[in-house]
This record gives structure tokens, sequence and C-alpha cells, in this order.
């Protein structure tokens, strides 16, 4: 099932995505608290105990106070951000139609929301850590230092909390909301959004996988380095440094190892889907389409395949006219545009066929019936001849013009041609009893086939282009179409043809014939 909003195609989607605020909040509110607890549970270990025994209240009902005052107003600044998001959605589920602006307000909101999520964490956590001295006053601390690794650590940290709200939001805008809101993908297209380059993505990755935990063993052992030990303190430091060191190396393993798996699916999957919608177009499934959720480089990429596949499809349409108007092998001579200006001499067959009493039937008949019969009519010959591997070359009235062994070599093309004009009047018969049961009159035509050498290749100017054979081979078809009026027959074939022949035809005797334009005589045979 399928929803129309200001034009475009959207699909249907849970009813909980249009509650997009409260994921974000969700998303946001774990990230911290993981960040909230990872350090303090890192500083209790950071200090020697007395140290971080005299800094430990103190700091925790810090860290508290802030709680209580950021939780709510970062709660309220989300919620408010992500009001258009949800807006947009309720009126697509209801199928409602959605205002151009609050729908581009909509997109905008959720490709920028992780960077607005991430830039109100690194707030949260860095102005604290710079203001947290100044606010308490830590009397009990016996060297600033205390103070200088807490500020320290809370920097780190802050980067890696932001980044881990950020991959998760982003994560989940791009598995839920995107997909509603740009059916067609192009988010790259939509104005006033951030992005991320994948090299920027896996160098973030870096910091927060490589840099920051090796940062923080450094000033680990480089702060215990600062203090005096007896022998007794001196075990438990190492003991704490131990401790420490685990704790830092679990978190950042299952972190590393998740933002791995989530890095690497964000580029495998859409590579892969890229990957088997362009075999799917090379197969000429033209439908086929890239589910596009970023605007990366990866997102741009599949909007180019998108673009690609709509361009192929519509120049095979373009084709599919191109073959209609003339033919699929003229269409792929046209393209080819290999015999454009010095043509080559081929030995063709010709066949020409004729409505006979068309004009006195136009002229009693209305005009869309004079239509209808003439399509039927051109509709019925046109499938005898290409079944029998001819090509038409023209319409011109009620006449057929058409070619056997051109612009494809045939060796047989004198025998296709006569094949071809039995079953046109096989086709005729046919025709004419369909007629006649509607009540109409029945059709008569004449054929003309001639066999010779015809210069062959595509003629006009740079306005129009058609495929054509031109010399007398052409002209001679022609006239002995006109004789069988003359001749009261329906098919006429030349000398030429039917010594081309290679399986025998019932025929007349020849017949003897002079042809307007021609000093010579020609013989003719009746085909019966």
């Amino acid at each position: 099932m399928t929803r129309h909003i200001m034009g475009t195609q959207y699909k249907t989607y849970p009813s909980w995505i249009s509650q997009f605020a409260w994921m974000v909040v969700a998303i946001n509110v774990g990230g911290n608290l993981v960040g909230f607890f990872l350090v303090q549970l890192l500083i209790a270990y950071a200090q020697p105990f007395e140290h971080w025994q005299g800094f430990a209240g103190p700091s925790l009902k810090a860290n508290l106070a802030i709680l209580a005052i950021l939780v709510p107003s970062a709660m309220y600044f989300l919620i408010v951000l992500a009001r258009p998001v949800d807006s947009a959605l309720r009126k697509m589920q209801a199928q409602e139609t959605v205002a151009w602006r609050s729908l581009q307000l909509a997109r905008r909101r959720v490709i920028n929301m992780p960077f607005y999520a991430a830039a109100m964490n690194l707030a949260a956590w860095i102005v604290p850590a710079l203001l947290f001295p100044f606010l308490f006053k830590l009397h009990t601390v016996k060297s600033p230092w205390t103070v200088a690794i807490y500020v320290i650590y809370g920097f780190s940290n802050a980067a890696m909390i932001t980044l881990l709200v950020f991959v998760l939001l982003e994560h989940a805008c791009r598995k839920t909301v995107i997909p509603v809101l740009f059916p067609e993908g192009r988010l790259r297209d939509q104005k006033g959004t951030l992005w991320l380059s994948i090299r920027k993505k896996l160098m973030i990755m870096y910091v927060a996988i490589c840099l920051i935990p090796m940062f923080q063993v450094a000033l680990m052992i480089s702060s215990r380095a600062g203090w005096t030990f007896d022998g007794a303190e001196a075990c438990e430091a190492l003991r704490s440094l131990g401790t420490f060191s685990w704790i830092l190396f679990a978190f950042s393993a299952i972190y590393g190892l998740w933002l791995a798996v989530l890095f690497s699916r964000n580029l495998s999957q859409p590579a892969e889907e890229i990957m088997a919608v362009t075999q799917r177009v090379k197969e000429g499934d033209y439908d086929a389409r890239v589910h596009v959720v970023s605007n990366d480089e990866i997102g741009v990429l599949g909007d180019r395949v998108n673009e690609m596949a709509i361009g192929l499809k519509e120049r095979e349409e373009i084709r599919e006219v191109f073959n209609l108007v003339t033919s699929p092998e003229i269409g792929r001579e046209i393209l080819s545009m290999k015999p454009f200006e010095e043509g080559e001499v081929r030995r063709v067959t010709l066949l020409f066929a004729d409505l006979r009493g068309f004009t006195s039937l136009a002229e009693r008949l209305p005009p869309r019936d004079v239509l209808k019969a003439i399509n039927s009519y051109f509709s019925a010959m046109t499938e005898a001849i290409v079944r029998h591997n001819g090509v038409v070359l023209q319409y011109v009235g009620d006449e057929i013009e058409a070619v056997f062994g051109a612009p494809l070599d045939n060796a047989l093309h004198a025998d296709k041609a006569v094949d071809a004009a039995l079953a046109m009047r096989a086709a005729l018969e046919t025709l004419n009893e369909q007629r006649e049961a509607e009540g109409d009159e029945p059709l008569r035509h004449g054929i003309g086939i001639h066999t010779g050498s015809a210069l062959a290749g595509i003629v006009g100017s740079q306005y129009k282009i058609s495929y054509a054979l031109v010399g007398d081979t052409v002209n001679i078809a022609s006239r002995i179409q006109d004789l069988t009026k003359e001749m009261a027959a329906d098919i006429l074939l030349s000398g030429e043809t039917y010594r081309a022949l290679t399986i025998a035809r019932r025929v007349s005797t020849p017949v003897e014939v002079a042809v307007k334009g021609k000093v010579n005589t020609l013989d003719v045979y009746r085909l019966w």
C-alpha cells in the first residue's frame, strides 16, 4: 500500500515512528547515562584512594545537581527540535496533505538532528567540566591536579559519549524516519543540511576507538607518576591502575566493536544494494532503485545509480517508440550511423503493396472508419512482412514499401519476400472476413516484387533522417506493383526475383511487359 503526499509516493510505516521526539530523547538520555556512570567509574580509579575520597563526595553531588538541571532542559530542547518531524509524520500517517514548507523543515530536522544532539551533548559535558572547580569549593582536595584530571577526563569522555549518541541517533534515523520522508532518496540535494564524509566518519571512529582510550591510559599513568607513595600505597596504586586499565579496555573493546560493526554495515549494506540494483539494471530492469538513507558519498552514489536507471528507462522508451516509427533493424542501423554518407550497395528484394480503390472508399466512409481500416490493414500486412524477416521502410498513403536482405544480410531474401507476399494474401482474406462480419466493405490490394542491387543508407538532413533504398531496383518494384491493376493480379514478381528463388513456386508463364521509364521490357510472373 502506498500514500501520495505532495505528489510523492510514501510507504506505510508503524505508528510509533511518529513519536520521533521521544525516540531522540530516549537515545540521548540512554547515551548520557552510560557516559555519566563511565566517568564516575574511571575517576574512581584514576586517583589515589584518599584523594578520591575527598573528591568523590562533592563530585558526585555536583554531577547529580548538573544532571537535574541539564536533563529536563535537554529533553525540552530536543522535543522542540523534533516537533516538525512528528507533525509531518502524523499527517502522513493520517493520509493528510503535508505543506511543502513543513515537509522541507521536517526533512532538514531529521538529517540535522544527530548534529544538533551531538552539539548539545558536547556542550552539556564540556561546560560543566570547565565550571565545576569554580562552582563547588573543593577544599578537601589536597592537590589541584585532582581537579585537572577530572576536567581532562570530562573532556575526553565528552567526545566519546557525544559520538555514541551521534552514531546511535543517525542509525535510528536511517532505519526509521529517513525512508519515510525521503522515499526517493536525494538527501544531499536537501538544502540547509549538514553531512559528514566517509573519511571524516572513519577519522572520528579512530579518535573514539584508539586515540581517546590511549590518551586516558597515558593520562592515568602520568598522573600517578606525580604522586609519592609508600609501599602499601604503591601496591594499591598498581591495583587501581590495573582495574582502571581493564575497565577502559572492556569499554573500548565493546564500544569499538559496536562502532566498527555499525560503520561497516552502513558501508557494506548500501554498497551491496547498489551492486544488486546495477545488476538488475544491466539485465533490463530499469525500475530497480537504491534506497538512499544517507547524504554521504554512498548516498550520493545511490542517487546517481537511480538517476542512471531513470535515464536508461527513458532512453529505452524512446528506442521502443523509435522502433515503432521505423523498425528495430533500421533503428540499430541509424544509431550506428555507419552508412550515413556513402551508403552501401546491396542485393535485395523490394516489395510494394498498395490498396486498390481506397481513394473512393475513403470518400464514402467517415474519417475515423478510414483510419481504422488502413491501420488494421497495415498491422496485418506488417506482421506478415516482419514474420518473414522483412523490414517495412515506409508507409506512403495506402502503400507499403518493404525490403528483404537489408539492413541485415539474408541470402534467401527473394524466398522470404515471396513467402511474405503469400502470408499477406492470407492475412487480407482473414481481415476481410472480419470486416464483412462487421458489415464493412472488403479490401483489395496489389503486391509487386523485384530483386536487384540498390544503394542502402541513411538519407535526409540535419532536421530529419530515414533509412532508405535508392536505385532502379526500387523504381522497378514500384512499377510492377502498378501492373497488378492492369493484369488483374494480386501478386506479381519479376523475372529477377523468380530466378533468385531457391524453392519452386506456383507461378504463371512469364509475361513480357513494358515498364514506364524503361527501354527494355521485363518478364513478370503471376504468383498463384
